[in-house]
């Protein structure tokens, strides 16, 4: 069979020709790269932008604005990508993402960044949750394994890739040129997604719960609010921490009961009564902790700690994000020739959890290699469960609930981003003597006595992180069961217990 035989051929379960699955896959790998390469180039370059703009106490603010604004447009994205289809948002999501990196690299104090890096954020929402739902969309869940090289190897790029050029831009140039540099890949982006994506042949009617978005949105907001503000600019006491955390408790019951009551909820709340769907999204929020966590303040700690530059701290990150993509793309190889995934989310937590635990034991006279072995041990338990829990979710939905269904975890993944570096931030700031805190302080310039403080408040952030691998471990062994993988993108379960599940009538393409 020739190469233009083998990609016009259409396999037994697929809604597209391996060509066209290709193209579609070469532009969701492209937005990928986008996505990625922003994440591991600020990480590794923001000690020195807070140090510029406004001290160690607002590390933490640059995140928690990004990952707010991502974390309550992913519900939106979902349900309008199920309503409208996803090309159309994918532009419009990428668009705003580009904004907002030009909006960043003209930020001349910390309260224009943080505005700045939260409309950055409204365009990320979209970038992994319409890609990973596109996945769904076109490739059979147990042939997803296979294709997560695709997926993984932009992953590994962006780790290599990333990282270095992070740490080089601040080394060598404006830390500006960090947001910058996402206006020449987002291009690209683009054109690649108009070129390859099709569009949907027909519109699904579907009602977009607006009020609940933007109760959901402020009750969010309230909540991080309260933990930022705890313990650092206010007492945990005072009215101007009690008042946004009741706040947030009142907004978010509220959004619950909307819930309840709309027609189409804005999150998928009927599909968590599925114990492996439920049990799944819990994961990803905690893992999601985990991971942000490590991967924001791993740099303070070899830059604030050890001593050394952006480029170093960068070069320390790498192994991290690399070992999580080469095991993610090793472990889905594993699942599409098995069928199985559940010893991924049993192993996962637990390597996950060492890595984390040796982190926590580092101290001022911990080397790079030290740091950079303890990270590569973290990547790998994290790459085992990187896409194993939306695999599990995805596969035990309807298809035509795809779309949310994937939001869902993305939600629970960037609202646990969230919570984790932002309280993370708490348990740091806590640890930190007033003389580290200090405006306008110079991360890698710390004296002996600000390294050691450094050290020991990152000590129990570390620890906490371990914790969370703990409670995954946990839900996995109760809670999540191997449900076979379908062989066909046109198969459907009914939603509801293990025991329910079963292959219903197939029903018309969505992509």
């Amino acid at each position: 069979m020739t190469l233009r035989e083998r990609l016009a051929r259409t396999p037994p379960g697929y809604t597209y020709s391996i060509g066209r699955v290709l193209a579609i896959y070469s532009g969701l790998m492209v937005t990928l790269l986008l996505a990625a390469l922003d994440q591991t180039i600020v990480a590794t370059a923001l000690p020195k932008v807070v140090s510029d703009l406004g001290g160690i106490t607002q590390y933490t603010w640059v995140f928690t604005a990004y990952m707010l604004g991502s974390t309550v447009t992913v519900p939106l994205y979902g349900k309008l990508g199920d309503a409208h289809g996803r090309k159309p948002l994918f532009i419009i999501a990428i668009s705003i993402f580009l904004v907002g990196s030009a909006l960043c690299g003209l930020a001349q104090n910390m309260v224009e960044l943080v505005i700045f890096r939260a409309i950055q954020g409204v365009g990320a929402g979209g970038l992994f949750p319409l890609t990973l739902a596109m996945v769904g969309m076109i490739v059979p869940p147990r042939d997803r394994g296979r294709y997560q090289g695709l997926i993984g190897s932009v992953f590994a790029a962006a780790s290599i890739i990333g990282p270095l050029v992070g740490g080089f831009i601040v080394d060598n140039f404006s830390w500006r040129w960090i947001f910058y540099v996402n206006l020449p890949v987002g291009g690209l982006a683009l054109a690649v997604i108009l070129v390859t994506m099709p569009r949907r042949p027909y519109k699904q009617e579907h009602s977009i719960d607006w009020f609940g978005a933007g109760v959901l949105a402020a009750g969010t907001t309230a909540l991080l609010l309260g933990l930022v503000w705890g313990g650092r600019d206010y007492p945990w006491a005072s009215p101007e921490v009690l008042g946004p955390l009741g706040a947030s408790v009142v907004l978010l019951a509220a959004f619950a009961l909307v819930e309840r009551e709309v027609r189409e909820p804005i999150l998928p709340f009927d599909l968590l009564r599925n114990q492996t769907v439920a049990s799944s999204v819990a994961c990803m929020g905690l893992v999601g902790a985990a991971m942000f966590g490590t991967i924001s303040f791993v740099p303070l700690f070899v830059q604030g700690v050890i001593g050394t530059s952006a480029t170093s701290s960068g070069v320390v990150l790498t192994p991290f994000l690399l070992g999580a993509v080469c095991t993610s793309f090793i472990s889905g190889q594993i699942v599409s020739r098995t069928g199985r995934y559940r010893p991924n989310t049993l192993i996962g937590p637990v390597v996950l959890g060492i890595g984390l635990l040796l982190l926590s034991r580092m101290g001022v006279h911990t080397t790079n290699a030290e740091a950079a072995r303890n990270m590569l041990i973290a990547g790998i338990g994290l790459g085992m469960m990187m896409q194993i829990f939306v695999l599990s979710v995805q596969n035990s939905v309807p298809r035509r609930s795809m779309g949310t269904a994937t939001a869902l975890t993305q939600f629970s993944r960037s609202i646990g981003a969230t919570l984790g570096v932002t309280l993370m931030g708490v348990i740091v700031n806590q640890q930190l003597p007033a003389g580290v805190q200090a405006e306008g302080t110079v991360i890698h310039r710390l004296p002996a006595a600000g390294r050691l403080a450094l050290a020991n408040a990152l000590h129990p952030a570390f620890l906490a992180a371990a914790g969370l691998c703990a409670i995954v471990f946990v839900i996995s062994v109760l809670w999540v069961r191997e449900v076979p993988l379908r062989r066909g993108v046109e198969e459907e379960v009914v939603v509801g217990d293990e025991a329910s599940l079963q292959e219903a009538t197939p029903v018309r393409s969505e992509a």
